[in-house]
């Protein structure tokens, strides 16, 4: 492949721990986040792993014109998890790979590596003293941290190592961050000049490694780097690719089949691919630090207001939990694990502003505290359904693990203090069976200070119900306070026009106003809270005011709830639009916006609704709560245009794993448990025993 135009759409690479986009500029580390408030964003570390190798002789350095016409290739190896170049020197008899990677087993160390090769058929200048040129193009030195070098290393043979401390510069929030975040950086050698390395010219090829290791402790970085080194670099990409490979083998991977379904194939396994590499690595050298969240733009990014400051949004639970919870329920655990650990936060928040229990802040970074951007103070005013998307997002998560305890732990916890916000929020009209959500603002943007936004009060209904149920499921006794809830989901108005058959996105919403993007249809998917006749008018109504520059997951939210009702084949056209103007096409990057508007690159948000959209709106799938119960539920499937065949490996249900393949009208899903109850199927009032597989 060739390098786009705008590098900004090069891959980001990632491990959970540490990630960074090729050529870019920076590295950035899961949770540590620099300056005030809304200022707060990830802390730039300079990109020391972006390195370049030359070519060189006694008369100086290979020039484009020895390179081989195309003799440059990139190539972004998703199986295996590396990006790499390949260079033909022909004039030379020279090709040189360089591969970069954050490894994935040894989530603390960064790996560059580069092999040279002398090609045995050439008649090159091989007489000439030769060697290979390594600079660092790190960038400008970075604002968030003070570093100070520590040691100038000496010997990475004997583990005396360059070693830098960074202390960020300004805290994000002292109540709740007292001290300066710190980390240690360690380099296998130091590369403050250009490296030069010897070639001599009856050496047939020449293979170096640089590593960074970076952590908050610098005995856990120490470790990694000397574990690291002690393997060979063959050992150590095997480790990498090995680890990988797991995981598409035995943990997530999606396989389409039809005679024109490579580029679809190529865009559905790179989605997978960036979104993961934001996750911290399941198995690892040295225990993970606890997980700092989902941005809409990964790990990699982040100190850019592109890029969301690396901060967390509604983005995380609503659209990309849902395919998070796919490759693995720890993962679900430590996405919603990071809001459990900032309740604190939310608690403040909601005394902050006048309400009780917990308000989750629009925008979140190191603290939990709100940190939305400076320029839109009343998205953070306005914006409160992110509270109970997370209510809602939890329920899904339960629905799906079965998983009782968790639910008491973690989900009652943050869905009680939910509640209570919800109705220290509401406005109720006295005398009358009704209750409010005033001046609010929806996920339609482009209306701020609205009443009765239809999508937040669903949700926020939704939210009170799965509190109710979860208190008594984890035995809390409270007649009062339960009461109190369902009092509020009961008179929560839900606006609908019966004259026009659809729900009004707020009061006062005029047909034919135009919208940002998808609110009111998401009453069908994902929420499951209207699937009826209104819901399909409400996606015709709203399809024809979407402006156009809407982000990506719009369209295969326009896609998934298609795909529910009698005009299914409308979803085909939605779901080609949600990917194909915003996917760039070297190394299938998304952009949250089309092709010709400025937008969020590495839009992660976009591949969660994508992915959504094919899984849950094609394949006919989704998981809820009934009563005291869990269920899958299941209707006709269908294949997106000129596809086939889909399989999925993996859909985790309780603690099986099932793998789903579905075509046009036909699924099949394979499911086993090794103990518990068994699965039960329910058609209409009929009730089937299945066993412990099915």
């Amino acid at each position: 492949y060739s390098l786009p135009s705008d590098l900004n759409f090069m891959p980001t690479l990632g491990n959970g721990h540490l990630g960074y986009t090729v050529f870019g500029d920076a590295i950035f580390m899961n949770g540590v986040y620099n300056g005030p408030g809304g200022n707060s964003k990830r802390a730039r570390i300079p990109n020391w792993l972006n390195i370049s190798t030359e070519v060189c002789d006694r008369f100086g350095c290979a020039s484009g014109g020895d390179v081989e016409v195309n003799g440059t290739s990139y190539e972004m190896d998703l199986r295996d998890g590396y990006f790499r170049s390949h260079t033909t020197y022909k004039n030379l008899g020279i090709t040189v790979e360089q591969r970069t990677y954050p490894h994935k087993y040894y989530n603390r160390a960064l790996v560059y590596e580069v092999v040279a090769k002398r090609l045995t058929s050439s008649s090159a200048r091989v007489n000439s003293p030769q060697f290979l040129k390594l600079t660092q193009h790190p960038g400008t030195s970075s604002d968030a941290f003070e570093f100070v070098l520590l040691n100038n290393g000496s010997s990475s043979s004997s583990g005396d190592f360059r070693t830098l401390r960074g202390r960020t510069q300004i805290l994000e929030f002292e109540k709740f961050q007292p001290n300066s975040q710190e980390i240690f950086i360690l380099f296998s050698e130091s590369l403050e000049q250009p490296l030069e390395l010897e070639w001599p010219a009856w050496q047939s090829e020449l293979q170096h490694r640089i590593i960074i290791a970076i952590d908050r402790q610098e005995s856990v970085a120490r470790k990694e780097l000397q574990d690291v080194l002690q393997l060979s670099p063959k050992s150590l990409l095997q480790k990498h690719t090995d680890s990988w490979n797991s995981f598409w083998d035995n943990e997530f991977s999606i396989a389409l089949k039809g005679d024109d379904v490579l580029e679809l194939s190529q865009i559905v396994n790179a989605g997978i691919f960036y979104l993961v590499s934001s996750l911290p690595s399941l198995a690892t050298n040295q225990e993970n630090e606890p997980f700092y969240g989902l941005s809409p733009t990964g790990l990699g990014r982040g100190n850019l207001e592109a890029d969301y400051q690396g901060h967390n949004f509604w983005d995380t639970e609503i659209w990309m939990l849902p395919i998070v919870t796919q490759f693995s329920l720890q993962y679900g655990k430590d996405v919603l694990g990071y809001r459990l650990r900032n309740l604190e936060g939310a608690r403040y928040n909601a005394n902050a502003t006048g309400y009780k229990g917990a308000r989750f802040p629009w925008e979140s970074a190191y603290t939990g505290t709100e940190v939305t951007n400076p320029c839109c103070p009343e998205v953070a005013q306005q914006e409160i359904h992110i509270s109970p998307d997370i209510s809602f997002a939890m329920e899904k998560f339960f629905a799906q693990s079965v998983d009782y305890v968790w639910t008491c732990d973690t989900a009652w916890p943050i869905a009680s203090e939910v509640a209570e916000f919800l109705v220290s929020r509401a406005t109720c009209e006295e005398g009358e069976n009704l209750c409010h959500f005033l001046n609010v603002m929806g996920p339609d943007e482009d209306h701020p200070n609205v009443d009765d936004n239809v999508y937040t009060n669903a949700v926020a209904k939704i939210a009170l119900e799965f509190a109710e149920w979860a208190g008594q499921m984890c035995g809390n006794t409270s007649t009062e306070l339960f009461e109190k809830w369902r009092q509020l989901s009961d008179r929560l108005v839900i606006l609908k026009d019966d004259e026009l058959n659809y729900h009004p996105q707020h009061q006062g919403y005029a047909p034919n106003t135009i919208v940002k993007q998808a609110d009111t249809i998401l009453l069908g998917y994902p929420l499951r809270f209207d699937t009826s006749s209104t819901h399909e008018n409400d996606l015709h109504i709203y399809a024809n005011v979407t402006r156009e520059s809407g982000p990506a997951m719009t369209w295969s939210m326009f896609a998934a709830n298609y795909l529910g009702t009698s005009q299914d084949w409308r979803a085909h056209e939605y779901f080609e639009r949600g990917y194909k103007s915003y996917v760039r096409p070297e190394f299938k990057v998304w952009s949250e916006t089309p092709l010709g508007y400025e937008g969020s690159a590495n839009f992660l948000t976009g591949i969660g609704g994508f992915l959504q959209a094919l899984i849950f709106g094609y394949g006919g799938l989704d998981f809820g709560r009934d009563g005291n119960k869990t269920a899958m539920y299941k209707r006709l499937s269908l294949t997106p245009p000129n596809v086939d065949e889909v399989e999925v490996n993996c859909i985790r249900y309780d603690v099986s794993k099932c793998r789903f393949t579905f075509n046009n009208f036909t699924s099949e899903i394979r499911c086993s448990m090794e103990s518990g109850p068994g699965f039960e199927m329910v058609q209409n009032q009929k009730r089937t025993m299945l066993g412990k597989s099915f």
